[in-house]
């Protein structure tokens, strides 16, 4: 009997031992035997040509802007990475069950991650960091950064443009033996909505090794139509149709050739400023800018016909006029015969006929309106054509 009550007695003990809460004291004992004698300085493995593999989560935080001018690609990130250190493993039956601990970064081995196309690297000096340990020995360690990386972006099909941003993690300091990047998930946090850009960024990728590790991922961004983008493609379009509108306009109005010189002045103006605000080290020229120039040499030609045409028609005036004169004052003469008459009224017709043919600026203004529609219908045509091909086979590429 005695026995028994021993034994019980044991029993709930050991199951009071096991089920009872860790204590401060038990996690400051655990923290001091795993750090006793560790070194942050050297790799935490058993065997020195171990290989440390490293995960790594990179989530889009916010998307500040794609700077167009000079392809910068600025964003903040939330970058987390684990790993399996060997020298941070215990028993947790020996700690009261303590499964995991928080660690000061600065306390242990960390590799040296970083982003290889960056250009400017900033982490939050505010936030001091810890590592989440558990007792199989895997680390996580999360980090919260701004960050510019480098972006080649293409002005082809701008303003429905779209880009394609690769974002390279590596490890540059230790070569692919002795650590390297195991596979590495992506994905957009959405935590503020862009109203730019429509943004694509999931899926994961596995590491690749040269000199050293790193792993490759890609954003894709297209861009939204906006309020500014119409406002910028609205001039563009009265800017051309304006260009036909110049023929309809007659000669009498004496504002042909003004017309025609301020829409030229205005294309001119409108294709500086589409320029400075694309890369000038963009991998296509801008079809949009190509389209303004060709829509401005015809508009220079539109400004050269207005002026020959408004010259044959101030020459057909006066000619006119002349020619009522001198009627005039031959049908006055008595003394020239009837004949003669008859005969110069002729040459005079015969020679109205041919002026006529020559410099009626009506049919020239006819000629030219054909010329230029055909021509800006063609354009245009060429344009949408390059464009859409284009997007599709950029998408066919990205996936």
């Amino acid at each position: 009997m005695m026995l028994m009550k021993y034994l019980t007695f044991s029993l709930s003990s050991i199951v009071l031992i096991v089920n009872s809460n860790p204590t401060h004291e038990d996690e400051e004992r655990l923290k001091n035997t795993l750090l006793l004698n560790y070194r942050k300085d050297i790799r935490p493995v058993f065997n020195l040509y171990t290989t440390i593999d490293v995960s790594i989560n990179l989530t889009l935080h916010t998307l500040y802007d794609l700077d167009f001018v000079n392809n910068l690609l600025k964003a903040r990130y939330l970058i987390s990475a684990w790993w399996t250190d060997e020298y941070l493993t215990w028993n947790p039956l020996d700690y009261n069950n303590i499964e995991h601990i928080y660690i000061p970064e600065n306390l242990i081995w960390t590799p040296s991650l970083m982003m290889c196309n960056s250009v400017n690297e900033q982490g939050d000096s505010n936030i001091n960091r810890e590592v989440y340990v558990d007792y199989e020995g895997t680390v996580y360690l999360w980090s919260l950064k701004y960050i510019e990386t480098y972006c080649q972006v293409n002005a082809y099909t701008y303003p429905f443009d779209v880009h394609y941003c690769g974002i390279e993690m590596c490890v540059p300091l230790h070569s692919p033996n002795e650590t390297r990047i195991q596979t590495i998930y992506y994905r957009n946090m959405n935590f503020t909505e862009n109203y730019k850009w429509d943004i694509h960024f999931s899926g994961e990728a596995n590491g690749k090794v040269e000199e050293f590790s790193y792993a490759l991922v890609g954003m894709r961004l297209r861009r939204k139509l906006t309020v500014g983008i119409l406002a910028m493609l609205i001039p563009t379009v009265m800017m051309t149709i304006l260009t036909v509108f110049v023929f309809l306009l007659p000669p009498e109005s004496g504002e042909k050739v003004s017309l025609a010189t301020t829409i030229f002045l205005s294309n001119v103006l409108y294709l500086v400023q589409i320029d400075k605000n694309t890369p000038k080290n963009s991998k296509n020229p801008s079809l949009l800018i190509l389209y303004l120039m060709l829509l401005s040499m015809l508009s220079g030609i539109v400004t050269l016909g207005s002026v020959v045409i408004s010259k044959l028609h101030v020459n057909q005036s006066s000619q006119e006029n002349k020619n009522k004169t001198q009627n005039n004052k031959v049908a006055d003469a008595s003394i020239i015969s009837t004949v003669k008459s008859q005969t110069l009224h002729e040459k005079e017709l015969q020679s109205k006929k041919k002026r006529n043919c020559i410099s009626d600026h009506e049919r020239l203004d006819a000629i030219f309106l054909k010329i230029a529609i055909v021509l800006l219908v063609i354009i245009s045509i060429v344009f949408l054509v390059l464009l859409f091909e284009f997007d599709d086979l950029q998408d066919q590429q990205y996936l």
